[in-house]
Order: C-alpha cells, then structure tokens, then sequence
C-alpha cells in the first residue's frame, strides 16, 4: 500500500463517500457537517493529490488503498455510517413529520404568497424583521471581494470615498466586531473572491487610474500574507467569478474599452489560465455562483443595454465539444451591479442597479422549482444599495457595505434565510 498520509482522516473519510458517488449535499448529511465543509475538505484534496474531479480522486483514493477496489470488500455508506441504518428504521416517523412540515408549508404559503407579477415571478410579504443591524465596517466600501472562512468574513480592497483601496479586513460575527489585516500589495476595484482550499483568490480588478489590470493575488487568512499567481490572459475588472471543485470561472467582465464574453478558467495546481467557452453575450456587472455541478451567470450590462438573462454552464461539458450553456428562468428584471449568494437550493439576490431605475430590494431563484420569487421592501433602505457585497455562513447572509444613491457606505446588516424547527417526538422501540 502506498503511504496515504497525504490527506488527514478526515479528507479520507469524504474521499470514501466520494467514491460512492454520493453529491457534497448527501455527503455532509451523513457526517452532520455543512455542504461548504465538505466543498473545502474536497477542494484539499484535489489540491494534495493533484487531481481534477471527483472521478480521478476516486482513482487515487483506489491506487493508494483508501478506497477499496472493485471486488474487495464493498463500501458503503450504512456500514460506516449507522445514522443512514437508524433513518430507514424509522423511516415511517420521518416521514409522518414530512408530511406535517408539508402541511405547515402549504399552511403558511397560502398566506403569504401575494398575486403574481408574471407567470414565472411570486410577491412574497415583506419579512424585515429577518434583518438585523450588525457593527459597521471600519471604513466605507463598495465593489469588493468577500469571502468567507473558518467562521470569518474577509472583505478585500474596493471603492471607498476617497478612491481604490487595498486593505483588508476581517469580521467575527461571534463577536461583532472587525479588525484589519495585512494590505492587499495592489488596490484594486470591482472584483470578487473566491476560497479553494484554504486561500483566497483575488484576481483583476480596477486600478486607481481607472484601468483594469491582470493581476491574480492569493490571500493565506493563516498566515495574514499575500502571494502572486499566474497573471489573467488579459486584464479584466467587474467580472463574474465562481469556484468548482478547486478551480476559479471567470465570466465577461470589462477590459477597459468594451463588455467581454470571453470565459477563463484557473488551476491553483498547476498556477495557469485556460479558455473556456465563451458566453452568447458580452456583459460585465454579472453575477455568477455554483450550485450542485452547475455555475448560473445572471444580470450584468453592457454598453447598450442591462439584462435579466439567466444562463447555467456546466464545467465538466467545457472538457468536452458539447455546447455546456443551458438557458435558465430570467431574473424578474433587468439588473446589474447586484449582490448574490446561494444557500439551501436557493440563490439569493439583493439589490443592484437598471437602466431604466427599476429596482427590487430582495429576489431568490429556487433551484428545485426553477422559478424567481420577489421579497418586497425587504432591506429597508430610501435608495437600492448597489456593488456591496454578499456572504452566507449557516443559517445567514451577510450584506457589507456598498453605494446607495451617490455615496458609499459601511453597513454591515445580516439576513437570517434559514429557519430550523424543531419537532418533538418519541420513538417506541
């Protein structure tokens, strides 16, 4: 047997699981732990072991004896998970408190849906009081990267009143409270963030002489230190950027003429860029997120016209000649500059800006239903808040800073999107 030491037992663990074919979903219910956990230890895991998908990390948990081969004694999730054996033998039980969380939901949906505005787009019910007002940021900020890690939300650089800015900071929502780190080397606007494995990836962005530029810059939240990476094919600000299993999707953005449609995709192991296939349309002032194997890239405008297209691309068929963009439910409206995160099937989206001034507080796209749902009057705010910065921990989203109206401001107000309900019962053996 090979030494196998490489990845921690716990990456063994979710390596075997993996091998099952088990989804990050299905994955983190067995081991009680959340679906980004197991998206972080995953992306680990193709970092120590230099594969790229969870079919070749099956290979290598195969070759090095973590995984048991074809033949060899079977695994499976009920032998080394008795809380899977203990759910099919109270399957009955569960299911009767399915069938009452059903009868609460349809409960409750019937008096809160409102008429619809389309077809396709529900009103719900303002729901405010889900807002919570939380410590500000030290300093105004807007079109900045956030992401979130080990139970702390780093904003990197962005737009503050006085020009581009590259400190970075960290909030402790335990505590309430914020404390600087160490300056991202270039300030920079208009970007995102995004964590594979245990780093930040930062790339692009607006310089303070307006141009965007193609520098790719790494944020180790453990060792407070910045390092560079392999620069962009070309210099970008105000794309789209996701993560899928251990890899950067940046989409469109603005090149310092004109709206691109141009694709790339980064690999941390081997520190380059390569071209993916391209969007239909130019855009920049998108937004894209990952959602079980599928990036959705919705919004975004470009020098004619906004949009409330909602397009879906799937990584594993840009490896291939087939066409991976796949039309999806457009947004209710027109809109760009917007922030957005998922959480539990659901993507949230608050704020942003039109051309024609129309503006929604809050909207969320079911994934199950493939259908849009409006939250009226939500964020409470005069003016729609444009370019802050969205991110989902547990049970809640994060909304930091942004420009509302002409200024920047440094709120900082927490949604709770999730709420757990817990039903007693007793189970007769």
């Amino acid at each position: 047997m090979i030494e196998n030491n490489l990845l921690s037992a716990r990456e063994q663990e979710i390596l075997r699981l993996v091998a099952t074919g088990l989804t990050n979903r299905e994955i983190a219910q067995a081991l009680t732990i959340s679906p980004n956990t197991v998206k972080v230890h995953l992306s680990n895991i193709f970092e120590k072991t230099g594969v790229a998908s969870r079919t070749e990390a099956a290979m290598y948990g195969m070759e090095h004896g973590i995984v048991d081969k074809p033949g060899g004694e079977e695994v499976t999730v009920v032998e080394r998970y008795p809380l899977r054996e203990t759910i099919k033998k109270y399957r009955w039980v569960f299911v009767a408190m399915f069938l009452l969380l059903v009868v609460l939901g349809v409960t409750f949906t019937m008096n809160v849906l409102l008429p619809a505005l389309n077809p396709e787009t529900t009103v719900l019910e303002d729901v405010a009081e889900r807002w919570k007002e939380l410590a500000p940021m030290p300093e105004p900020r807007a079109a900045m990267a956030a992401v979130a890690y080990d139970g702390m939300i780093y904003t990197i650089a962005g737009e503050s009143p006085e020009g581009v800015e590259e400190e970075v900071f960290r909030y402790d929502p335990e505590n309430d409270r914020w404390t600087q780190l160490s300056d991202k080397p270039t300030p920079v606007a208009d970007v995102h963030g995004a964590l594979i494995g245990e780093q930040i990836y930062v790339p692009g962005g607006r310089l303070a002489s307006g141009e965007p530029t193609d520098i790719l810059e790494i944020y180790d939240p453990r060792q407070d230190a910045w390092i560079q990476g392999a620069p962009l094919p070309m210099a970008i600000s105000a794309y789209a950027l996701a993560d899928f299993e251990g890899k950067l999707y940046l989409f469109g953005g603005w090149d310092g003429e004109q709206a691109l449609a141009d694709v790339y995709v980064y690999d941390p192991g081997e520190d380059a860029w390569r071209e993916g296939t391209e969007m239909d349309t130019a855009r920049f002032d998108a937004f894209a997120t990952e959602v079980d194997g599928k990036i959705f890239v919705f919004g975004g405008r470009n020098d004619e016209r906004d949009f409330r297209e909602n397009m879906s691309v799937s990584p594993m068929r840009m490896e291939s000649d087939q066409n991976p963009w796949m039309v999806e439910e457009p947004l209710p409206i027109n809109v760009f500059g917007m922030s957005a995160v998922n959480l539990a099937d659901k993507i949230y989206v608050f704020n942003g800006s039109s051309l024609d001034e129309t503006s929604i507080d809050q909207m969320y796209f079911s994934i199950s239903e493939n259908k849009w749902y409006v939250v009226n009057q939500a964020i409470k705010t005069d003016q729609p808040i444009a370019h802050s910065a969205a991110v989902s921990m547990g049970e809640y989203i994060f909304l930091i800073g942004g420009e509302m109206a002409d200024s920047i401001i440094n709120r900082n107000i927490s949604y709770r999107a999730i709420y757990t309900i817990m039903l007693p019962f007793t189970i007769n053996q």
